[in-house]
């Protein structure tokens, strides 16, 4: 009873996987990151691929709700036509909430988030382009559920890389070791 928000990751290997699991979840907010060639052998093709992964999106739209699309991705960009309240971000130019002035060093990422009303700066100890991606849709999310852009901030700069994935160390020499 005192659940505000519940997150389910929804993975598929056959085409209606994920139409499924909105069935049991009828979701009211949906993200769609990435769309590639997993799981070929189970999907057939990349359309069908596709197709699965845009079932949330159906799902969600159905029910008026907002979607979040990771515009750098080809393959959802292209399908993202026609589907109302729904948002593009990314890296990209002309994209709705998009990561700008991206530098990575020793410490970390830091970008902008940008807004249609402005822009938040953050810095994470993530790296990659996919962090970045993926920490600019969950800003978009966020903002839309009435986050504020500190409490953004904070939860970016709070991020943990899972450990083996492009995690940072300390090496011999002064050295860092990913």
């Amino acid at each position: 009873p005192g659940t505000e928000i519940f997150i389910c990751e929804m993975g598929a290997k056959n085409v209606g996987d994920i139409k499924e699991i909105c069935d049991i979840v009828n979701p009211d907010i949906g993200m769609i990151t990435s769309v590639g060639p997993q799981h070929l052998n189970t999907f057939g093709s990349l359309e069908n691929i596709v197709n699965t992964k845009f079932e949330l999106a159906d799902a969600v739209c159905q029910r008026g709700g907002e979607m979040f699309l990771n515009g750098d991705n080809g393959l959802i960009r292209a399908r993202a036509e026609g589907y109302e309240n729904s948002h593009l971000y990314g890296t990209g130019d002309g994209l709705e909430v998009r990561a700008e002035n991206i530098t990575c060093s020793s410490s970390g990422s830091e970008f902008d988030i940008v807004f249609a009303d402005g822009k938040i700066s953050v810095s994470t100890r993530l790296l990659g382009s996919h962090n970045v991606q993926n920490i600019t849709g969950a800003a978009a999310l966020a903002r839309s559920l009435g986050v504020s852009d500190g409490d953004i901030r904070f939860a970016v700069s709070s991020l943990k890389a899972t450990p083996h994935r492009l995690e940072m160390k300390s090496f011999v020499n002064g050295a860092t070791l990913i």
